[in-house]
């Protein structure tokens, strides 16, 4: 996957491991995280989609972080279990975390979710980590680009931005398979009207769905509405996805260096 990893990385001999194979023996250099451990209590849960849950957790200490990335949460049961999760708000005063969690078949940590998790309940975290988070040396125009629960991180670099008083236009285009799949739809749609220069384009993939409107296929979409050169991006869903998104910016002439993503796999 070249096109994920930039010019400077690949001169670096920078490598995506997993999509690599050793052919001799060979050194590798890694960055070593720090074992920190908070503790964290549940203090809300509510429905946002037919199968989305929101996870509001109150950690015991500041926990530091950087709006856009994700926290490492312990599987309740099965401590040597770990799931990630972006964190759907910027900073706060009141230093919570939000989570937007789907609920997977089989998966450990959401079927605890969304089966037995109550009220005052204790996780454990890990440090916040990731790269995918908002640059605030540059005040370019915005494009964001999430599908599905991508939209968490990408909301907690909106809300950042917003906070910040940046007044650079920004397009949120947020896909959806079904319908009944979006969720702060409403809320979008407030913050857009609070904040003339955000436009939020909501897109659906089901053909089938003809009382549908609005906006048909994510990807397309995005590039029908212009040029996206002058942009800062920030794209967050399955890696199909921001692999397909990243070859259609470059075909609009925008610098890998501008491209920012988080690619996640089905993580319950």
């Amino acid at each position: 996957m070249p096109l994920l990893l930039s010019s400077s990385e690949r001169a670096e001999h920078m490598a995506i491991l997993c999509k690599l194979y050793p052919r001799s023996d060979m050194r590798l250099r890694a960055e070593v995280l720090q074992d920190n451990t908070w503790t964290a209590k549940v203090v809300h849960l509510a429905p946002l989609a037919w199968n989305v849950m929101e996870l509001r957790l109150r950690p015991e200490r500041l926990y530091p972080y950087r709006a856009g990335q994700y926290a490492r949460i312990a599987v309740p049961g099965h401590p040597e279990q770990w799931r990630s999760y972006s964190i759907a708000i910027p900073p706060t005063e009141q230093g919570e975390l939000v989570f937007h969690i789907r609920e997977l078949p089989g998966g450990v940590f959401s079927q605890w979710l969304f089966q037995s998790a109550q009220i005052g309940d204790d996780l454990q975290l890990n440090g916040a980590q990731g790269e995918f988070f908002l640059r605030q040396d540059n005040k370019r125009k915005l494009l964001c680009i999430a599908a599905g629960t991508g939209l968490a991180p990408i909301e907690a670099i909106i809300q950042e931005s917003l906070s910040l008083g940046w007044e650079s236009p920004i397009h949120l285009f947020y896909g959806a398979k079904k319908r009944d799949d979006f969720y702060h739809l409403e809320e979008l749609a407030a913050l857009s009207q609070r904040y003339p220069h955000l436009q939020v384009t909501p897109t659906l993939s089901d053909t089938g769905d003809t009382g549908w409107t609005g906006a048909r296929r994510l990807l397309p979409t995005v590039a029908s509405h212009g040029q996206w050169k002058d942009h800062e991006v920030y794209l967050c869903g399955s890696p199909g996805m921001i692999e397909a998104a990243i070859d259609l910016l470059l075909s609009h002439e925008v610098p890998h260096e501008h491209i920012h993503f988080d690619a996640f796999a089905p993580n319950g």
